[in-house]
């Protein structure tokens, strides 16, 4: 059954305002939520380019030449191997940092054991100081810390390792807020297009930094990558804070049209619900556990393909420096092909009762789980062709952004006065893949050497954690408002009317019974 609001998508192609004089003046697609949705992209792109700047980076950063290991295996693909006595251009792209495998992979986890500590107070402190402030805040005290990564690398490993720590723990609130403040913005028969839309920044700024990276390190070195990615999140930040508002209700310049569609679409403002947190219910419900450990288990294919496929480019399929940054990066240009266009096929299964949305979370999430899987195990049988192996990566990181119009969006379709909460919990277990990831690959390459056997072990177990993950996520996956997470009235003091406590339905349909087509 259609949850509330799902009766009539909203179809519009500009808005209509009044000019000082009292004449209409209509503006062609710009529309408030549209504006934050970009800003979100932006935002996200420049979000992965702080976060993802280390890996490509730190191949330019580490003094490969001096490793106690061979680089790769004497017995396999010796048309990719590096000779022995290394050519002169290899050893000026050797860096300065005496780092092993193992050290490499606790530097590159340094960020996510930051980013597993404030998932969920952000989004507690989302709903009390708003999305506006923790967002735009959070990205500018990262940025300042991405260029002082710069000068702790020199100081100490430590210093570096403090520096990517802090670095998460400010981006740790960037997505519970995210999902807090769509829960406000987003139309119900739009969720999958915003969201899916604005989180697909992402995989634009892992291309951006990953392609900008490699040739930032080799021509100019490697503490330009973070001075850079640090300054333009900076200018970022003062758009971030001019355009954007916590509500509809909050933002100066949104028609009356759009800011009365989005309240009746999705309920009347929580100022006069109760919103307490049902903890209890949140954590004994299945369907938030299915979430977690799906969640979980499909970030740890993402972060050992975030983290460890420059390592994997260079080491065992001998790209250089310059390009191994634009192979890194295809991976997450057809990621970003396969989000946006997943999620308008997801909306439009929905909207032309093709399929239910529960069918269409369903599908979404074994293109997302199972074929990356496949794709990964299939890099066994590729042998030392490395376009073979190229195009079964840019494959599997693809399929498995479709994961997020299958069940990453589910939170606020569940408990929408609660996505916030419920992504920040979520998230704070699918961060632990960001620090286990790397440390286990760490010891795998440290004790198997960097060849493509040790890495064949890294992408099987990587698989089986894609399997695992989306057969608990097609069983206990659900689309309708749950119970506990409904809207209740406020208990009220003596002297108000007395008010039922108990779930109220909302009565928000007669909001899509109206023409909206000047929207």
């Amino acid at each position: 059954m259609a949850s509330i609001g799902e009766k009539t998508p909203l179809v519009s192609s500009k808005t209509v305002s009044k000019d000082d004089d009292g004449q209409k003046v209509s503006f062609s697609f710009i529309l408030a939520r549209h504006v934050l949705a970009l800003m979100f992209f932006t935002g996200f792109m420049n979000l992965y380019s702080l976060r993802n700047n280390l890996s490509v980076t730190i191949v330019a950063m580490v003094n490969s030449t001096l490793q106690p290991q061979p680089l790769y295996n004497e017995t396999k693909c010796p048309h990719n191997r590096v000779p022995v006595n290394q050519s002169a251009d290899m050893m000026d792209q050797s860096g300065e940092f005496l780092w092993d495998s193992y050290q490499q992979g606790i530097l590159l986890g340094a960020y996510y054991y930051g980013y597993a500590m404030t998932q969920v107070l952000g989004g507690w402190m989302e709903k009390h100081l708003g999305g506006r402030i923790m967002y735009g805040g959070s990205m500018s005290i990262s940025s300042v810390l991405t260029i002082l990564c710069v000068p702790a690398a020199y100081l100490h490993f430590w210093a570096i390792f403090l520096c990517r720590l802090l670095v998460g723990m400010c981006h740790a609130v960037i997505y519970p807020t995210h999902h807090g403040m769509w829960g406000k913005w987003a139309p119900p028969l739009e969720r999958s297009k915003l969201l899916s839309f604005s989180t697909s920044g992402t995989t634009i700024g892992t291309v951006i930094i990953n392609v900008a990276a490699g040739f930032l390190a080799y021509y100019l070195g490697w503490p330009s990558v973070f001075y850079l990615s640090g300054t333009v999140c900076l200018v970022w930040c003062v758009f971030w804070f001019l355009l954007i508002h916590d509500t509809p209700s909050k933002h100066p310049r949104i028609t009356d049209e759009e800011r009365e569609y989005i309240i009746e679409s999705i309920g009347p403002s929580s100022q006069d619900m109760d919103t307490r947190i049902p903890w209890r219910a949140i954590f004994t419900s299945v369907q938030v556990w299915g979430l977690i450990i799906g969640h979980t288990f499909s970030n740890w294919g993402l972060y050992t393909l975030m983290t460890g496929l420059p390592s994997f480019n260079a080491q065992v399929l001998a790209f250089d420096l310059d390009e191994n940054g634009v192979i890194s990066a295809l991976p997450y240009a057809g990621s970003w092909v396969f989000t946006v266009v997943g999620a308008y096929i997801a909306d439009e299964l929905r909207r032309r009762n093709i399929m239910s949305t529960k069918a269409v979370r369903r599908l979404f999430t074994v293109f997302g789980m199972y074929f990356p899987a496949f794709f990964l195990l299939s890099n066994a049988y590729v042998g030392c062709n490395r376009a073979m192996a190229v195009s079964f990566l840019v494959l599997a990181n693809s399929f498995a952004s479709t994961s997020y119009p299958g069940f990453k969006v589910n939170h606020v379709e569940i408990a929408p006065r609660f996505g916030g909460i419920l992504y920040g919990i979520t998230n704070t277990a699918a961060a632990i893949p960001g620090f286990a990831a790397p440390y286990v690959n760490g010891i795998i390459l440290q004790q198997r050497g960097t060849n493509a056997e040790a890495w064949l072990l890294i992408f099987v177990i990587t698989a089986v954690f894609y399997i695992v993950g989306g057969t608990v996520v097609l069983i206990t996956i659900k689309t309708d408002e749950l119970e506990w997470a409904k809207s209740r009235i406020r208990k009220r003091s003596n002297h108000d009317s007395d008010v039922d406590e108990g779930s109220v339905e909302l009565e928000t349909s007669k909001g899509h019974e109206k023409d909206t087509s000047n929207l």
